[in-house]
This record gives structure tokens, C-alpha cells and sequence, in this order.
């Protein structure tokens, strides 16, 4: 959240992190038995996602000693390269061949979207019954609209990145993690800066709202732009639905509205300053701003440029943005009339 000097705020992610029962199972073939299985997990999305934090992995088997690490980006080529990775769990586990165990994490790891983390689960149990896991029967073992496991290897040896094992080499390729991770995610909260993010029902809301408040006759003529675009702020992002692409009618989503320009066209309000100018909503910072901005020409242009283009207005019509200083004095903007 960033202080706007007293007034109206915009939060950028929500004030909580949601599980809403977040669990992903793996499917469960009961293939093999061993002491590890490492794999990787990402966070693959199109929803207005600030990150998700992983909390805890579920295994069966015959358990023992366990322990759990993690190294950034994938486990390929790291499974024998133990200072790559980071210790997040251990501790020791009677055995549970048919119900899931929870190996809470010490601290929980965070993905944003686009980022993906090597997991590594392992039983220092002496024998081949440590973890349940499967054969490979895809690339992908689980995804969600937000969340997905890869596939991975087995590992043989009860030492940890051990390269030995019972047969030779510990390792099998084209395996699968049987189980369960439990995740939270928390979630963007709308600004003109992440209008793009949104699904198309919430965007279709934003425009439809504010055409609304440019028709005198409405009473959303009443309030001012700020009061809007707060609102909006509150509203959880999947109100008005998840379809995240384009309307059946084929027409482009609104783009995300530009960062603050002092080259901006001018724009005056019926009632008063406006301070969505602020560079907080336009992608160019996330902090506090010293000094006014409300009053400023360039805050002004700001707010009416990003206001066009949350209406799907064209920019290039430059006969559109200019007025003259009596338009501006009387408040008159194009799409009022």
C-alpha cells in the first residue's frame, strides 16, 4: 500500500494471504518405492497473481528421517550439487504406507508468475520403501489455473544427493512425485496500472462504470474519478468472473494505461484536484510521494489519459485531447457529451 500524503489509497496486493484450500494431489499409481524424488514446481498464470507461497509437502511410504530442500529455477543439473540447494525441512516420520504425512516447511517458498523452484523430497530410511512414487506418464503431473508440477527423478541412495545407490547409479529418470503440496496464493488488488491483469468481466466493469459517470443524467456522474477507482480497489479481482482473454465480439481487452507524462493532455475536474497522476499507478513506483499531486497539469493529463484508455478511447486522436482554457475551466472532456 503506498500513502497518497492523506488521501485515498490504493492497495497493491491483498491485506492476507488466501489458501481457500489450495492442495494440489498428484495422481497415485503405486508404482515404486525409494528413498527421494526430486521435481520441480512453477507458478503458470494468467490471473492477477502477486505470488503463492508453498507451505507444506504430503507423502506416504515408509518415512524415517525425511528431510526436504529447494534450489531457484529447476533441479536439471543440480541433483548431485548439494550446495545448490537449501535445507527447509527435517525431521523423522513413523512410517504411513496408506495416509498422507505433512512435512510443514520451516519457512514457506514464494514463486511469482513466471518463476519455478526444483523440490527435492528425501528419506534417509536404509532400505527401498522411504517414499511412494510414480512412473512418468507426462511431462506435467498436476496444474491449476495458477500452479503446476512437472515431472522429475528418483533417487536410489538413502544419503542425501548420494551417488551411489543398490544397482549403479542412483538416479531414475521420467518419474513422478506422488502426494500433495499445499499452497497460498496472494492476489493483486485492481489500479489503472494492472488493468491488463484482469479478467475481461472486471475490465467490462471498470469501462461500463466509468461511461456511466460521464452521462449527467447518471448518478455516478456524482462522484469524482478517485472515488471510482477506489471502489474498484476493493473488489476482489474474480467478482465479475475468471475468462481472462477477449469478448466473444473479438475485441481487444483495454491495455494497461501508460506511465505518467508531463506531455499528458490537461484535464479538469467539475469537482476538484485529481491525484491519480501519482506515479504508484501507473507502474513507475510503489512508494510515497513528497509534495502535492493534485493540482498539476501533468497529474491532471494523467488521470484523463488513463481514464481514455480504461474506456478504450484511442490516444492518437489528438483533436480529442486538446481543449481550450475555457473547456477546461468548465470541466469539459470528450466523452461527457
Amino acid at each position: 500500500m503506498t500513502t497518497l500524503d492523506g488521501v485515498l489509497q490504493l492497495d497493491a496486493v491483498a491485506d492476507e494471504l488466501v489458501h481457500e484450500n489450495f492442495t494440489c494431489d498428484t495422481r497415485d499409481h503405486e508404482d515404486h518405492t525409494f528413498c527421494g524424488i526430486m521435481f520441480d514446481l512453477a507458478c503458470e498464470t494468467e490471473r492477477p497473481v502477486e505470488y503463492i507461497e508453498i507451505s507444506s509437502v504430503h507423502v506416504r511410504g515408509a518415512l524415517g528421517p525425511m528431510t526436504v530442500w529447494t534450489t531457484p529455477g529447476s533441479f536439471s543439473g543440480k541433483h548431485e550439487t548439494e550446495e545448490a540447494w537449501t535445507k527447509v525441512y527435517s525431521e523423522t516420520h513413523a512410517r504411513s504406507h496408506n495416509e498422507l504425512v505433512e512435512l510443514r516447511l520451516q519457512s514457506p517458498l514464494r514463486l511469482k508468475p513466471g518463476e519455478r523452484l526444483g523440490l527435492y523430497v528425501h528419506s534417509a530410511l536404509p532400505g527401498d520403501e522411504g517414499i511412494v512414487y510414480d512412473n512418468c506418464r507426462r511431462s506435467i503431473s498436476y496444474h491449476d489455473p495458477q500452479f503446476v508440477v512437472y515431472s522429475g527423478m528418483a533417487h536410489l541412495s538413502y544419503r542425501p544427493f548420494g551417488t551411489s545407490g543398490f544397482w549403479g547409479r542412483p538416479w531414475r529418470p521420467n518419474r513422478e512425485f506422488v502426494g500433495r503440496v499445499s499452497y497460498g496464493v496472494r492476489w493483486k488488488m485492481w489500479s489503472p496500472s494492472v488493468h491488463a491483469q484482469f479478467p475481461l468481466g472486471f475490465r467490462e466493469a471498470v469501462r461500463t462504470v466509468l461511461m456511466g459517470s460521464r452521462r449527467t443524467e447518471s448518478l455516478l456522474y456524482l462522484l469524482q474519478d478517485e472515488i471510482i477507482l477506489f471502489t474498484f480497489n476493493k473488489i476482489w479481482w474474480n467478482e465479475w468472473g475468471t475468462q481472462m482473454g477477449a469478448s466473444s465480439t473479438g475485441a481487444a481487452a483495454p491495455s494497461a494505461p501508460p506511465a505518467a507524462s508531463a506531455s499528458s493532455s490537461p484535464y479538469s475536474s467539475p469537482y476538484g484536484h485529481s491525484f491519480f497522476g501519482h506515479p504508484f499507478f501507473f507502474g513507475a513506483g510503489g512508494g510515497s510521494s513528497s509534495g502535492g499531486c493534485g493540482s498539476s497539469s501533468a497529474a491532471r493529463g494523467s488521470l484523463a489519459s488513463s481514464v481514455r484508455r480504461l474506456l478504450g478511447d484511442r490516444d492518437d486522436e489528438e483533436e480529442e485531447d486538446e481543449m481550450s482554457e475555457e473547456e477546461e475551466e468548465a470541466g469539459w472532456a470528450p466523452w461527457a457529451e
